[in-house]
């Protein structure tokens, strides 16, 4: 496995010491990849062998986007990636705009968060340069972006398909909204109770606010046993989650529950054990992966014989997004979202970008952000779409 991502690394290190030549569509891939702290200046690599956990999601994230250019070349057209680790540097991007690096791209991905994300939005909407915000779940302010495109909804946008699942499949359960006393859980909520408050169609739920070391029996005073009874956890938190989960699965009547998790859920293996396989969990996503899906398939076979492991979800996501945006940025020369003939574009998962604009006023959007928002359903191990 070691020796496998040190491999990478040394790919990756010749790819930007070779560089690329400019060809019809040209994608700059902005990522953490700290090659500054595993490599010296003559181009050793300093951690023997050891490998940097913090540069594991962005180097997988850059695998599949590699994996998706070739692909997109191989099927006959022209389109070159230029990665630039904004962890050195050479590739933060203050230095990237004084060498004028970015002028040049047609196209900017960013598996980016916080200053580097609201920098690469700025350049966006200063250049004219399309932004894919591969992974950040948020808008971090800006407004007037009309080049950026959120792939990853935002929690509000989970918030409003959790409300309508409710209205949709459980209009007469017992609802009740378990949060952590606190802030950030606070926040969820009160987003939840906006949404619920201006919708035609509204759900009666309750709130309850658990102590740090609750168990079941904090839980059980809320549950009807004469009725479906349907179980919010509204947090982030995941020791919370855990907690949440393991409490409920000791409940008697599983039959009668249904738990709901907030996004992320799908990612805790910690709930995907045996004791919580009768428990109906739901939670929601915008990254899905069909079981059998042929080129999931194919693409986990290809990683396993490489690495002996499964292929990520970073690595997914860097060669889905690559794939869909480079494709539509060569055949329309803008990102569009709507009139798309986009189904040879799809790879697993369908996208839905809508304009967001924050004042009646505006005359272009804010942003774009992607509404498709995919409502699972994981019991017995088997995960599906509701």
């Amino acid at each position: 496995m070691k020796k496998t991502f040190l491999m990478f690394f040394a790919l990756l290190c010749m790819a930007f010491a070779n560089g690329q030549g400019k060809k019809y569509i040209r994608v700059g891939l902005f990522t953490s990849l700290y090659l500054d702290s595993a490599f010296d200046a003559s181009g050793q690599y300093k951690l023997q062998n050891s490998f940097p956990r913090m540069a594991i999601s962005g180097l997988e994230f850059y695998e599949g986007a590699v994996m998706a250019i070739d692909s997109i070349n191989h099927s006959g057209l022209k389109v070159s990636m230029e990665v630039f680790d904004i962890q050195s540097k050479t590739g933060s991007i203050s230095y990237l705009l004084n060498n004028k690096k970015i002028d040049s791209l047609d196209i900017i991905i960013a598996q980016a968060s916080g200053s580097d994300y609201l920098e690469l939005a700025q350049i966006a909407k200063e250049k004219n340069i399309p932004m894919v915000s591969a992974t950040y779940p948020n808008d971090g302010g800006i407004r007037e972006s009309p080049m950026v495109f959120i792939a990853n909804p935002k929690i509000n946008s989970h918030i409003q398909v959790i409300h309508n699942q409710l209205f949709k499949k459980w209009p007469d359960a017992n609802v009740i909204w378990f949060k952590r006393s606190g802030e950030l859980d606070d926040k969820i909520e009160a987003q939840f109770r906006e949404i619920n408050t201006a919708s035609v169609f509204r759900n009666k739920f309750r709130t309850a606010a658990l102590n740090p070391e609750f168990k079941l029996e904090d839980l059980a005073p809320f549950l009807d046993t004469t009725k479906t009874n349907v179980l919010i956890a509204g947090s982030l938190d995941d020791k919370f989650v855990i907690q949440f989960a393991r409490a409920i699965s000791t409940y008697p009547k599983k039959g009668i529950i249904h738990v709901i998790g907030m996004p992320g859920w799908d990612g805790l293996k910690e709930i995907q054990a045996k004791n919580y396989a009768g428990i109906p969990i739901y939670f929601t996503t915008s990254f899905y992966i069909p079981s059998g899906h042929q080129w999931a398939t194919q693409v986990e076979d290809k990683i396993k014989s490489i690495t002996g492991v499964k292929p990520s979800i970073s690595l997914i996501k860097g060669f889905e997004l690559t794939f869909y945006f480079a494709n539509i940025m060569y055949k329309y020369g803008q990102i569009k979202t709507e009139g798309l003939e986009e189904k040879p574009f799809k790879v697993l998962n369908d996208f839905d970008f809508r304009p967001i604009k924050w004042t009646t006023i505006s005359v272009a959007p804010d942003y774009y952000e992607n509404k498709r928002i995919y409502f699972i359903r994981r019991l017995n191990g088997v995960a599906t779409v509701q």
